[in-house]
């Protein structure tokens, strides 16, 4: 059976509550632990979760049992989405690839088109079928903890018994993070894959014999950040035109993103760590003419070198 998703547990409790005729539920009612497949003591944390987040749902003492009441109508999703302090809860589950969270959210923009604009989805990114079947096949390869033979359509030859650890959506693309037969954690795009098989390998792996690989991706910082590699790092300076979006109490831009100092001028210095040059030179190109690299030496020097072929591209054509 589907295991079933947060967003859908909330969703039928709502529901539940609102074909109650007294609209109150408790930890032990028969029809949601077997809809939901849960026990009394999950069930109680979900109606409490909502209980603490909702305003519409009140706890009632019965004796020695909890009780939960529906004072007002309720819509789990639109609440938690005006509710600035749910923001992250709901992403959380978009980051999950919940396609259901995705339709609600398209359903729920199209109404409010007034006040709220998304350009894109995750999902954006496997459209084709052989995207989708590759998707559904992977998910249920991380679900399972298996290996897995993977056919992308620029290699001539499929790799074979890859450890799938991930689902990985970053950089407005969706990933497979695996481990291959020479121990190195690496990333495939999903809309690049042809084909996903059944590995030679039929084994499962442990959590724990991967743990090193699944910190790394806890930390990655975009698809070029290499694994096993030293991190070097640059120093930046971001020019008075652009300093504002670099100020120590902004949002970062990247994960590694730390602030130095403001110079007089209303410039601000800024660090960044990388794995290799790639990892961050795109970032420093989006912000022409406004930043520089400082150092280290080669990394401006590499940088210098693309900037005069992009001049000479542009004269050449």
């Amino acid at each position: 059976m589907a295991e079933i998703s947060t967003l859908q547990k909330y969703t039928t409790i709502i529901e539940e509550f609102k074909k109650r005729a007294d609209a109150t539920l408790d930890a032990y009612d028969t029809y949601l632990q077997e809809t939901l497949l849960l026990q009394p003591k999950q069930l109680g944390r979900l109606l409490d979760e909502l209980s603490a987040t909702y305003e519409s749902i009140v706890v009632q003492k019965d004796k020695n049992k909890k009780r939960y009441k529906l004072i007002k109508p309720i819509d789990v999703f639109i609440e938690a989405f005006e509710n600035a302090n749910e923001i992250g809860w709901l992403f959380s589950m978009a980051q999950e690839g919940d396609p259901e969270l995705f339709q609600k959210l398209s359903e729920y923009t199209n109404g409010q088109k007034h006040i709220y604009l998304f350009k894109n989805s995750p999902f954006e990114d496997i459209k084709t079928l052989e995207a989708k079947e590759s998707f559904k096949k992977l998910k249920r390869a991380v679900e399972l903890r298996e290996y897995r033979k993977i056919k992308f359509i620029y290699e001539e030859e499929a790799f074979d018994n890859l450890l799938c650890l991930k689902l990985l959506f970053m950089d407005n693309n969706w990933y497979i993070a695996f481990v291959d037969e020479q121990k190195m954690l690496r990333l495939g795009r999903i809309a690049f894959i042809q084909k996903v098989e059944y590995a030679s390998k039929i084994s499962s792996y442990t959590t724990s014999s991967v743990q090193k690989y699944l910190d790394f991706l806890q930390n990655i910082q975009n698809s070029m950040t290499l694994y096993g590699e030293v991190k070097k790092t640059a120093t930046l300076k971001a020019l008075p035109h652009i300093a504002r979006y670099f100020e120590e109490d902004m949002k970062k831009f990247l994960s590694s993103q730390k602030f130095v100092q403001k110079e007089n001028d209303g410039s601000v210095v800024f660090t960044l760590e990388y794995t290799q040059s790639i990892e961050i030179l795109p970032f420093v190109q989006k912000w022409l003419p406004n930043m520089v690299i400082l150092e280290p030496k080669e990394l401006k020097e590499e940088y210098l070198q693309l900037v005069t072929q992009l001049l000479e591209n542009i004269q050449s054509s």
